[in-house]
């Protein structure tokens, strides 16, 4: 009897195993990915140390950051208007992308430094309990918006563009905050369509 139970309370662990080993990703980088909280736009999102929120969403077919420059983009300039602040200490949100549904990532290029006239929000300290406003701005394919989530963190991205389906921002448990914008089909149509020729990229406020 001893040995029956014995035997299948070793069954019963050996399932067990095969169970757990089917279900934990056996990639370490995917284990010690980021620690995402999602939100929606207009709601702030708290992940690890700081607070983000996505107050509007535009897009441009050029900028002019100071007035007589005129930037274009290879698509349209998604525009992302947020509001941050940190929880505890200062911080800077040093990492931002735009994810397609896909699983495509679009960082900043030099040219949307360039139409943010060099004051980027990735480049501004946030305070504790103080709400800094901003913009970030990607050079997407008008074919990609539809589905896209806005995605950022306090910690600074790898240096090589990561692939489909691998963690941004290096690994340990990092937090950050996803925040799909809302963009249907016929929404990113409309977004594209009312585009304005040139925008005024908003600078950092306080």
């Amino acid at each position: 009897m001893r040995r029956f139970v014995a035997a299948l309370t070793g069954l019963a662990l050996l399932t067990a195993a095969w169970w757990v080993a089917g279900r934990t990703p056996d990639d370490y980088d995917h284990r010690y990915a980021p620690l995402a909280t999602e939100g929606r736009v207009g709601a702030p999102v708290r992940a690890g140390g700081f607070v983000v929120r996505v107050d509007r969403v535009t897009a441009a077919r050029s900028a002019t950051p100071d007035g007589d420059e005129l930037v274009r983009p290879d698509g349209v300039f998604l525009i992302v208007t947020v509001s941050a602040m940190s929880r505890r200490a200062p911080l800077i949100l040093s990492t931002a992308l735009l994810r397609t549904r896909d699983g495509n990532v679009y960082r900043d290029s030099v040219k949307n430094i360039i139409a943010n006239d060099g004051d980027p929000f990735e480049m501004t300290t946030l305070a504790p309990s103080v709400w800094t406003r901003g913009a970030y701005v990607f050079e997407v394919p008008p074919s990609e918006l539809a589905g896209a989530t806005f995605v950022v963190s306090d910690r600074p991205a790898n240096e090589k563009d990561p692939p489909k389906d691998f963690p941004a921002f290096g690994f340990e448990l990092t937090a950050e905050a996803d925040i799909p914008l809302g963009l249907t089909e016929a929404g990113a149509r409309r977004l594209v369509a009312g585009a304005p020729e040139r925008a005024t990229i908003p600078g950092t406020t306080t």
